[in-house]
C-alpha cells in the first residue's frame, strides 16, 4: 500500500506572490517618483541659477519610505561664471531622513530628523585679477534680484520649534579651496578635511557642535567645540563653553585672500584655549572661567611703519562669577604689540553683604591707536585719526572685612581725541574718572559706588547740543548703588546723590532705573528728580546755524513708533530761574508722567512774562514721527503781560495789557504749517488795561472823515495806538488755523466807542470786521465846533493785514460826512434865525433823530457787508483746507 503525499500548502506562495508583487510595484513607484522630483529640482534649480549668473546641476535623486521618509541628491554643482576657472561649489553627496510616523500624527508639527549628512562639499574661492571674488559676484546678482526693503524688518515673535529634533547633522570631508589670480600666476590653497557634526538637537538639551579641520595642512591642525545651555524652545542657542585648540599654523599664505583692506603678509597662529562662558555672555548663567590662551607671533601688514611686526599674546586664568560678584585673576596677560593689559588678585562677594578684596590690581598701559596704527595700518581708516595719544587705566582694591574697595581710574588727558558730531580734545585736556566701589550693604546685596567724571579739557560743541568749550567746567559727581538682575528681580540703579556742573551752572538731585524682561516684554521704569538755582539754556545749548544755501535734506531712517513700549517713568525739574528761548522763568516746578509714548505734565508751574502759568493736564505722544505727533495744551495764566509775551514773535509791538485765563488746545506737530490746518481748541479770559499798538482805529476813521467834509476841519493826529476797555472779557474758538471770536467784542472810550466781530489767523493775519462810532466831543472838535452830534456817529470798516501793521479797509465815510454836513446846515440856520430856525433845521435834517438813524444804518449796512464778506472768504479757506486734506488723504490710502 503507497503512502499518501501530505498536500502542499499553498499560501506561502500567494503571499510571496503579493509580497513581490507588492515590491516590484512600490520600487515603480518609487522609481516614478525619484524621476518626477528630479525633474521639478532641476526645474527650480534652473531659476536660481539665472538669479545667480551661473549654471546648476543635479546628478541624481533617490527616495526612501523605510525605515524613515529620505532624499537623497548627488553631484550638485553650482557652477562657474565668466573667466571663473573653477566651479563656486560641488557637493558628492546630501542626504536626508525624518521619521514619518511622528510627522503624519502631529501633522508636521513633530519633526524628528534622523540624519543630515553632506559628505564631499568643496567650496572654491577664487580671487579674481581685478580684485573681486566669485562670492562677491553671487551678492552682487542676489542683490539686483531681490529689492531693498523699504524700512526696518519688523521683529518678529520668537518661534516656538520644541517639536523639531535633529540627532545628528554633520559636514564630512568638506574642503575650502583657496584660488588666487589677482598676482597673473594661479596660487592655490586649501583648508581641508573640515569635518563639522552636531547630536541631538532638540529643546531641553544641549548642543554640542565639534569642527576639526585641516587648515593649509595634511592632516587636522584646528580645533573647536562649542557647547550652549539646554536650548529653549526657540532653538536660539546661549553658548556656555568653547574649546580652542590649534596647532602652529603658518598665515602667510592666507594674506592675499584676505583682500588688500587686511593686507596681512606674514604670521603665525597657535591656540590652547578653553573658556566656561556662564553669565559673561546674554542669556548665560553661572560662574566664567578663561583658561589658556592664543598667539600670533609675526603679524605684519602692508603699510606697516618700517616693517614692523604685530605680535599678539592671550594668556588667561580667570575665573569669576557676576551673580555673587567674584572675580580671581590667578594669570591676566593681553599683549597687543605696545599695548598690555595685566591683571592679578581676588574679589569675592563683591554683590553680597561680606564682600572680599585682596591684592586686586588691573593695569593697561600703552592703549594707543595711533601707535597701534603703526603695526596695524587699516586701523587708522577703521579709528579715522580720532584717537591718538597713550589710554591709562588702572582697577587696584584691597582692605579688611571693615572695608572693602575697588578704586578704578581712567585718564585720558595725553590723549588727542576728535570725534565726529560728538567731541574734541587737544592732547593735554584735562579727562578723567575715578570711581570706587565697595560691598553691599548687610541689608543687601547692591553694589555701592562713587564716581567722579572731570571733561574740563573737552570741546562738546561739534555735538551741536552743549555750547561748552576747552577749558570750561564740565564735572559729573554721582553717588549710588548697583543691583544686577537675579531670577525674575530687575537690573536696578539707584543715584542718591548726583551733581553736574557745566560752565557756571550747576544741576543737582536723584535719579534710578529698573531695566526687566527681555524683547518686547522688556520694561523700564524710571525717576529723575533734578534742581538747579539758575540755568541759562539759550547760552548752554548750541545754537543752530543756517545753512548759506537751502539744500535737500538727508532722507532719515524712520523711527520704529513702538520705540518706547514698556518705558514708565516721573521726571521733575525745580529751576529758579530759567532762561529758554529769550524767555525768563522763575519759580519753574515741572512734574512729568511717561507711560510709554504718552508724556502727561501732572504739575507746571512757572512765573513768566510778569505772571504766573500752570500747564497741568498736558500732554504728547512721542512715538509718530515729529510732524504727525498729536499734543493737548491746557494752561491758566494770570498777570500775564501781553507786550513782554509777544515781543520776541512779532517784529513789532502787537498787544498790550495783563492777561487772565485759560488755553484748551489739541494739534498735531509743531511746525506752524500743519498747527494752522489741525490746531483746534478755545481760549478765554480776560484782557485789563489792554492796548492794541497796531493802529489809533478812532484816528484812521476820523481821518478820512476829515478830507470827505465840504467845509474845513482840524486833521487829527493818530497816537499810533487804540486803548482797550480796562476789562475786557474774551472767547476765542479756534478751527482750521483761525481763531474766531465767539462773540463780538466791544468796549468803549471817551473818544469812541468800537465793537469788532471776526477772527485772527494763527500766522497773526487779521479779519476782522466791526464798527468805531466816534463821540460827540470829537466830532465837534474834527469839524471846528460848527457840529456836535446828540449821539456818537458810528463807522463800519474791516481790519486785514499783519496784526503789527494792519490795514483798515472797507471804510466809507461819504453818509456820515452827509449828515455831519446836514447837520452843520442846520446849526447854521439856527444860528442866523434864532427860533425860527431851528424849525429849518428840521427841515434840512430832516430831525436829529433821522440823522442819526440815518448814519446808524449806513454803518450796520456797511458791517453787514463786511462781516458777510469775511464770512464768505472764511468758508472759501476753510473748503480749501478740506479739499486738501481730502487729496492728502487720498494720496496716503492710494484711492
Amino acid at each position: 500500500m503507497s503512502v499518501q503525499q501530505p498536500k502542499k500548502k499553498r499560501w506561502p506562495y500567494v503571499l510571496g506572490g503579493i509580497v513581490l508583487v507588492l515590491g516590484v510595484g512600490l520600487a515603480l513607484a518609487l522609481w516614478r517618483l525619484d524621476a518626477f522630483l528630479l525633474e521639478k529640482a532641476r526645474a527650480e534649480a534652473a531659476v536660481y541659477a539665472q538669479k545667480l549668473g551661473r549654471p546648476i546641476t543635479l546628478g541624481a535623486l533617490s527616495t526612501r519610505l523605510l525605515p524613515s521618509v529620505g532624499v537623497e541628491v548627488e553631484d550638485v554643482q553650482v557652477g562657474a561664471g565668466p573667466d571663473e576657472p573653477a566651479p563656486l561649489l560641488e557637493l558628492k553627496r546630501l542626504e536626508v531622513g525624518v521619521a514619518l510616523w511622528p510627522a503624519l500624527t502631529s501633522q508636521g508639527k513633530n519633526l524628528q530628523v534622523k540624519n543630515a549628512e553632506a559628505k564631499g562639499l568643496t567650496l572654491n574661492l577664487v580671487q579674481l585679477p581685478d580684485g573681486t571674488t566669485n562670492v562677491s559676484r553671487v551678492q552682487d546678482k542676489l542683490a539686483q534680484a531681490e529689492p531693498a526693503p523699504s524700512g526696518p524688518a519688523p521683529e518678529e515673535p520668537a518661534r516656538d520649534l520644541s517639536g523639531v529634533r535633529v540627532d545628528r547633522a554633520a559636514l564630512v570631508d568638506a574642503t575650502l579651496r583657496l584660488i588666487d589670480l589677482s598676482a597673473g600666476a594661479r596660487r592655490e590653497l586649501a583648508i581641508s578635511h573640515l569635518d563639522v557634526e552636531v547630536k541631538d538637537l532638540r529643546a531641553g538639551k544641549a548642543l554640542e557642535v565639534a569642527l576639526h579641520a585641516a587648515v593649509l595642512a595634511e592632516k587636522q591642525n584646528f580645533h573647536l567645540d562649542l557647547k550652549t545651555a539646554p536650548l529653549p524652545a526657540s532653538l536660539v542657542p546661549v553658548p556656555e563653553s568653547l574649546v580652542l585648540k590649534s596647532e602652529p599654523i603658518d598665515l602667510t599664505p592666507l594674506g592675499p585672500f584676505l583682500g588688500p583692506e587686511v593686507g596681512l603678509q606674514a604670521g603665525t597662529l597657535q591656540a590652547d584655549w578653553t573658556a566656561d562662558l556662564g553669565a559673561a555672555v546674554p542669556g548665560g548663567t553661572g560662574p566664567t572661567a578663561l583658561k589658556g590662551g592664543l598667539q600670533a607671533r609675526g603679524l605684519r601688514f602692508a603699510g606697516a611703519e618700517g616693517g614692523k611686526a604685530l605680535d599678539v599674546v592671550l594668556d588667561t586664568d580667570v575665573t569669576g562669577d557676576m551673580a555673587t560678584g567674584d572675580l580671581s585673576l590667578q594669570k591676566l596677560l593681553m599683549e597687543l604689540g605696545p599695548a598690555r593689559l595685566t591683571g592679578k588678585g581676588q574679589v569675592q562677594g563683591l554683590l553680597t553683604p561680606s564682600p572680599s578684596v585682596r591684592d586686586f590690581e588691573l593695569v593697561g598701559q600703552n592703549l594707543d591707536p595711533a601707535r597701534l596704527a603703526e603695526y596695524y595700518p587699516p586701523l587708522r581708516k577703521s579709528v579715522g585719526n580720532q584717537v591718538a595719544g597713550p589710554i591709562g587705566f588702572t582697577v587696584r582694591g584691597g582692605g579688611n572685612q571693615a572695608q572693602q574697595a575697588l578704586d578704578v581710574s581712567v585718564d585720558l588727558t595725553p590723549v588727542r581725541l576728535n570725534i565726529p558730531a560728538q567731541l574734541t580734545k587737544e592732547a593735554g585736556g584735562i579727562m578723567k574718572l575715578t570711581a570706587r566701589l565697595t560691598g553691599a550693604p548687610a541689608s543687601g546685596g547692591a553694589l555701592r559706588f562713587d564716581a567722579k567724571t572731570d571733561m574740563t579739557g573737552v570741546d562738546l560743541r561739534p555735538g551741536a547740543l552743549l555750547d561748552k568749550r576747552p577749558g570750561q567746567t564740565f564735572t559729573l559727581d554721582t553717588v549710588g548703588t548697583y543691583q544686577p538682575a537675579q531670577g525674575k528681580g530687575p537690573m536696578k540703579v539707584d543715584l542718591s546723590r548726583m551733581a553736574l556742573a557745566v560752565r557756571e551752572y550747576t544741576m543737582t538731585g536723584t535719579a534710578s532705573v529698573a531695566l526687566a524682561g527681555q524683547g518686547p516684554k522688556q520694561t523700564t521704569d524710571f525717576t529723575v528728580a533734578l534742581k538747579s538755582p539758575r540755568l541759562d539754556a539759550d547760552a548752554l545749548l548750541v545754537k543752530a546755524e543756517t545753512p548759506a544755501e537751502p539744500s535737500a535734506p538727508a532722507p532719515e531712517k524712520p523711527e520704529d513708533p513702538r520705540r518706547f513700549d514698556g518705558m514708565n517713568g516721573t521726571v521733575r525739574l525745580d529751576v529758579g530761574a530759567l532762561r529758554m528761548n529769550e524767555m525768563d522763568f522763575s519759580d519753574l516746578i515741572a512734574e512729568l508722567k511717561m507711560a510709554g509714548d504718552l508724556i502727561t505734565v501732572e504739575r507746571f508751574t512757572t512765573g513768566v512774562y510778569g505772571g504766573t502759568v500752570s500747564a497741568s493736564g498736558s500732554s504728547v505722544r512721542l512715538g509718530p514721527p515729529e510732524a504727525q505727533r498729536p499734543f493737548v495744551l491746557k494752561a491758566d495764566a494770570k498777570g500775564l503781560d501781553m507786550e513782554q509775551a509777544l515781543a520776541t514773535r512779532t517784529p513789532k509791538k502787537v498787544l498790550g495789557g495783563k492777561f487772565d485765563g485759560q488755553m484748551d488746545l489739541q494739534g498735531v506737530g509743531y511746525e506752524m504749517a500743519s498747527l494752522q490746518e489741525r490746531m483746534a481748541g478755545a481760549i478765554q479770559g480776560n484782557l485789563a488795561g489792554g492796548v492794541f499798538f497796531g493802529a489809533d482805529l478812532p484816528a484812521a476813521v476820523a481821518g478820512p472823515l476829515a478830507k470827505a467834509l465840504p467845509f474845513k476841519g482840524k486833521q487829527m493826529s493818530s497816537e499810533g495806538l487804540t486803548k482797550l476797555a480796562e476789562q475786557l472779557p474774551f472767547s476765542l474758538q479756534i478751527k482750521d488755523g483761525v481763531a474766531q471770536l465767539s462773540k463780538p467784542i466791544t468796549w468803549t472810550r471817551p473818544e469812541a466807542g468800537m465793537s469788532f466781530a471776526g477772527g485772527i489767523r494763527l500766522d497773526g493775519t487779521l479779519d476782522l470786521a466791526g464798527t468805531v462810532s466816534l463821540a460827540p466831543p470829537l466830532i465837534q472838535t474834527l469839524t471846528l465846533g460848527k457840529v456836535t452830534p446828540p449821539e456818537p456817529l458810528p463807522l463800519a470798516l474791516k481790519l486785514t493785514g499783519k496784526a503789527w501793521s494792519p490795514e483798515v479797509t472797507g471804510l466809507d465815510v461819504k453818509p456820515a460826512a452827509t449828515a455831519l454836513v446836514k447837520l452843520a446846515a442846520a446849526g447854521a440856520a439856527k444860528g442866523l434865525l434864532g427860533s425860527k430856525g431851528e424849525a429849518v433845521g428840521n427841515i434840512i435834517t430832516g430831525g436829529t433823530d433821522a440823522a442819526k438813524q440815518a448814519a446808524q444804518a449806513e454803518a450796520d449796512k456797511r458791517k453787514a457787508e463786511l462781516e458777510a464778506k469775511a464770512r464768505q472768504e472764511a468758508d472759501a479757506a476753510r473748503k480749501k483746507a478740506e479739499d486738501e486734506a481730502k487729496k492728502r488723504l487720498k494720496g496716503l490710502f492710494g484711492r
